[in-house]
């Protein structure tokens, strides 16, 4: 590190057959392909003004220090540097170019929020500069190419963290309220045996606009499907049984997920809405929880299951994801909820049932 010019490199660079390694890749190999234990990590998000916002105070509480974000506009930068500094003390710089924030700030972790068409551009960018990845769902999706396509640059970004050591999520991140619903649930019920039935109802009101047809099963529909692996993660979708319907502004999906010589019905029912509350709802053999959330004493977003009159009070789901992810980049025995090869399987379920919608509308 106190060699001239080595401070300055940012990832792995080949000259002359002599292949020389970054700080940040140097210290991922001394700790087993994680960060040194109770530091603060360096974090930079891409695109914070929608659902990067909130990633990016995740990251604050986790004890991270947010450094910059990539924006679109000098004038859209301003107002989201604004909007960070009033959410959790953001002090950082604003980018308008992705290369030049990751070379400049070296982040240690970079989280992919931009447009789900840039995912696969951006998650390579950040892991070929040495950081570990969170990637928002849908992990990659472009209108403009075919499915097939789409699983090839999905399965890639997978491959491309793992040959290089770099841990990636993808925070489709229902599964880290697994152990806090089986919580609940024994409250109430008792041991929860064998997992038969797994419903899931979501309601979405967008903020620009409604989506339609199979916009809503692209954005919404990684979550159930996401959820279903939580509880059951050694089992797979028996497309012989399943069937999906893609309307206007609703979807559904139904199956068997079968693993371990048992076999589990899902059912999945995923709306768009313009006014009202969206419902949110799932559970495991007909025990239903509708979850929302509420702030604490402290303006931190919590989450709150309810039973009837029971209730049940936890993290919020990506704050839980988010966690995680820095324990685990830090060698603190942290769990990636879901990772990139989890990423990879959502994906194969979004496409495989989004094929069957059009093959059986």
């Amino acid at each position: 590190d106190r060699q001239k010019g080595w401070g300055q490199m940012k990832a792995v660079v080949e000259s002359d057959g002599v292949t020389y390694f970054s700080v940040s890749v140097v210290r991922g190999i001394l700790n087993g392909g994680c960060g040194e234990m109770g530091r603060s990590l360096r974090v930079a998000i891409i695109g914070a003004s929608g659902i990067g916002q909130h990633h990016a105070r995740w990251y604050h509480l986790a004890g991270c220090t947010v450094v910059s974000f990539a924006g679109t506009s000098a004038e859209s930068c301003a107002i989201t540097s604004e909007r960070l500094r009033e959410y959790f003390g953001f002090d950082g710089r604003a980018y308008l170019d992705v290369a030049e924030m990751l070379k400049t700030e070296e982040p240690e972790i970079v989280a992919v929020t931009s447009p789900y068409r840039m995912h696969y551009e951006h998650v390579i960018q950040a892991i070929d500069a040495g950081a570990h990845v969170v990637c928002e769902k849908p992990m990659y999706w472009d209108e403009e190419r075919d499915l097939d396509d789409i699983l090839v640059r999905s399965r890639e970004m997978a491959d491309k963290a793992e040959a290089t050591g770099r841990l990636l999520g993808v925070s489709a991140q229902y599964p880290a309220v697994v152990p806090f619903y089986k919580a609940f649930y024994e409250q109430i019920r008792g041991p929860l045996g064998p997992v038969e039935k797994i419903s899931m109802e979501m309601e979405v009101k967008g903020r620009k606009g409604p989506k339609r047809f199979e916009e809503i099963w692209i954005d919404v529909g990684p979550h159930p499907l996401s959820l279903v692996a939580g509880f059951l993660p050694e089992g797979r979708i028996d497309f012989g049984s399943a069937r999906c319907r893609i309307e206007e502004r609703s979807n559904e999906a139904g199956f068997q997920y079968v693993g371990n010589g048992s076999s589990c019905e899902v059912e999945i029912n995923l709306r768009d809405i313009d006014e009202g509350s969206p419902i949110r709802r799932f559970g495991v053999n007909d025990f239903l929880v509708d979850w929302g959330g509420y702030a604490d004493d402290d303006g931190v977003y919590r989450a709150l299951l309810k039973h009837g009159d029971k209730e049940y009070r936890c993290n919020d789901f990506l704050h839980i994801f988010i966690e995680e992810f820095v324990k685990a980049v830090r060698g603190e025995n942290g769990k990636v909820v879901v990772s990139g090869r989890d990423g990879v399987l959502n994906q194969e379920y979004l496409v495989g049932l989004l094929r069957l919608s059009k093959e059986h509308p």
